[in-house]
């Protein structure tokens, strides 16, 4: 697995995360499931069934970023180290 996330190009891991990153924000944005499921007033654990549409939405977009996160982790581009500020604030 770690091979593969390697031998990306950063091209397509770009496409691949912005791709799904776009899909979620689209499904927030414009919400077909939240507008078909906003009349129906069942609760499903205390909260209406379109509360969950929100919740799931999110909790899917902090997955994605975890996602991207860890690939940029194992290809090394992310600095660990914060850069050092010289004492004058220069």
């Amino acid at each position: 697995m770690k091979q593969t996330i390697m031998n990306m190009s950063k091209r397509t891991k770009n496409l691949v995360f912005g791709g799904a990153y776009a899909l979620l924000v689209l499904a927030a944005i414009f919400p077909p499931l939240y507008f078909s499921a906003s009349g129906n007033g069942t609760l499903f654990l205390g909260a209406p069934v379109a509360m969950w549409y929100w919740i799931a939405d999110f909790a899917a977009l902090v997955v994605m970023m975890f996602a991207l996160y860890w690939v940029e982790t194992v290809r090394g581009e992310i600095d660990c180290e914060p850069a050092t500020v010289p004492a004058g604030g220069e």
